[in-house]
């Protein structure tokens, strides 16, 4: 069985892999700089399935430990990086945003203190 078609067309598709093994929000930036460019985060979860696989590293512009989030680029708004300890979907309650504006160009993102 051979990788899904979107596969081809994610920005990531020539990356190396070794910048999705980072669980480490300060280590994350250059991964995530590619998940703000894609529109297959869906497609992405969904294969890796982080949560089930209890992973560590960068899926779906979420930074992964242990299967749980520590940190993700916003949807709506992917140059911002919301951290908390879990997705907003998990939870009935907002998580917390600090430290989490990302800035510069679509192919440098730096995160602001």
């Amino acid at each position: 069985m051979g990788l899904p078609e979107f596969v081809n067309d994610a920005p990531c598709r020539s990356a190396d892999p070794w910048l999705f093994d980072q669980y480490k929000i300060d280590l994350a930036q250059p991964a995530l700089s590619y998940c703000a460019r894609c529109k297959f985060w869906q497609e992405c979860d969904s294969l890796v399935q982080p949560q089930t696989n209890h992973y560590d590293g960068i899926v779906a512009g979420k930074v992964w430990r242990n299967g749980r989030i520590l940190a993700k680029l916003d949807a709506y708004s992917p140059n911002r990086l919301v951290v908390g300890e879990e997705s907003i979907e998990e939870n009935s309650y907002a998580v917390e945003v600090r430290g989490s504006e990302l800035l510069g160009t679509r192919d440098e993102f730096l995160f602001s203190e």
